[in-house]
């Protein structure tokens, strides 16, 4: 059997905006405590390692290096309550997203409680072992960028977590990582307006980044104005 190696569920450098000035950050469990560190599990051979590393790689320059402490300086063309932030490569891009919320659902203690993604979870795994970001619309997912009360992003990670019930029939799951609060949907595909979206980011090289003040809701309600701005 092939050693496993020490794998984080989100990536280090999602860690690095919120950790302090010796380099600790908070760990939040039966106990409150300073590690060194980001949550890790012994996971993934050094194969699967190193494919999911370039992935990362790949996020941590699109976005991590260009989203900076103020939110006006964001690389990005703002349009009221949504930005469009640029994504050559989108198949790295949602293949680092199903990366994350795959290792996350897999894992033995990075989710608020016991869950998986069923059936999906070996689907998961195959498209990512191939790189193949499957069918338009398949395991789709949206963001909500966290701004505080003065505009800027503010950096947080949290464990996976089942929404309430079902969207538009389908099961779905949250994390926050990287600025924002990703909505993941297990389904292949999703509804039709969310592979219309997907396509539209395709076409044009960009990604719909929802940009809700921390005072408002973020409920997947939001979606309806993505939709409406969508069909402009």
């Amino acid at each position: 059997m092939r050693p496993l190696c020490r794998s984080h569920i989100v990536p280090e450098f999602a860690y690095t905006p919120i950790k302090n000035d010796k380099s600790q950050i908070y760990a939040v469990g039966r106990t409150v405590k300073k590690v060194q560190t980001g949550y890790f599990e012994r996971m993934l051979c050094s194969d699967c390692e190193g494919l999911i590393s370039g992935y990362e790689g790949k996020f941590k320059k699109l976005w991590m290096d260009t989203i900076p402490p103020e939110f006006r300086h964001l690389a990005a063309r703002p349009l009221v309550d949504i930005i469009y932030v640029e994504v050559p490569n989108y198949d790295a891009f949602k293949l680092f997203h199903m990366s994350v919320f795959w290792r996350a659902a897999v894992s033995n203690g990075f989710k608020i409680e016991s869950m998986s993604f069923g059936r999906y979870e070996r689907e998961i795994t195959t498209l990512i072992k191939e790189g193949n970001p499957g069918q338009l619309g398949d395991f789709p997912f949206l963001a909500v960028l966290n701004l505080d009360e003065n505009g800027r992003p503010v950096p947080t990670v949290s464990p996976l977590a089942k929404g309430d019930g079902r969207f538009e029939g389908h099961h779905y799951y949250l994390m926050s990582y990287a600025f924002c609060d990703w909505t993941f949907i297990v389904a292949r595909p999703g509804p039709d307006w969310m592979v219309d979206l997907e396509m539209r980011c395709r076409q044009e090289k960009r990604f719909l980044l929802l940009t809700v003040p921390h005072t408002q809701s973020k409920s997947l309600n939001l979606c309806t104005e993505i939709i409406q701005k969508l069909r402009q």
